[in-house]
């Protein structure tokens, strides 16, 4: 969950607005979904005659390192982020891309990117994970 959900006080929310997802709050998610989906380049098989991914968790989730769900929360809010994979270009994460994430993950809601950015990013990645399959 984004900052401002979790603790909708300390990020100026009104108390009308407490805990209802927006498109900002989505944005945050959407780039912790990126985050932990991660692409194995060889990881592509054909089945049936598709191009299927056999298998797209990077293996471990954002805060993994963190065993408390609380302490999650606080390092949330505190504004600690998931730090750049290892290996993060062969999995897909190219500069541009992992700056998109990063800008998914803002404190302030309304600098984060639109949908249209975030799909312009992610088009570019999936370009990257297609040239490496060729």
């Amino acid at each position: 969950m984004s900052p401002e959900l979790l603790d909708p006080e300390r990020f100026g929310i009104p108390e009308s607005e407490d805990n209802r997802p927006t498109r900002q709050s989505d944005c945050y998610a959407l780039g912790m979904v990126i985050y932990e989906v991660g692409v194995f380049v060889n990881q592509f098989m054909v089945l049936n005659g598709r191009l299927t991914i056999t298998q797209v968790l990077c293996g471990h989730h954002p805060y993994v390192e963190i065993q408390s769900n609380i302490l999650v929360v606080s390092a949330i809010t505190e504004g600690d982020r998931p730090m750049k994979p290892e290996g993060a270009k062969s999995l897909g994460f190219s500069n541009e891309l992992w700056k998109t994430v990063e800008l998914c993950w803002l404190e302030d809601r309304n600098a984060r990117p639109g949908v249209e950015d975030i799909r312009s990013s992610l088009d570019e990645a999936t370009a990257f994970w297609y040239r490496r399959m060729f």
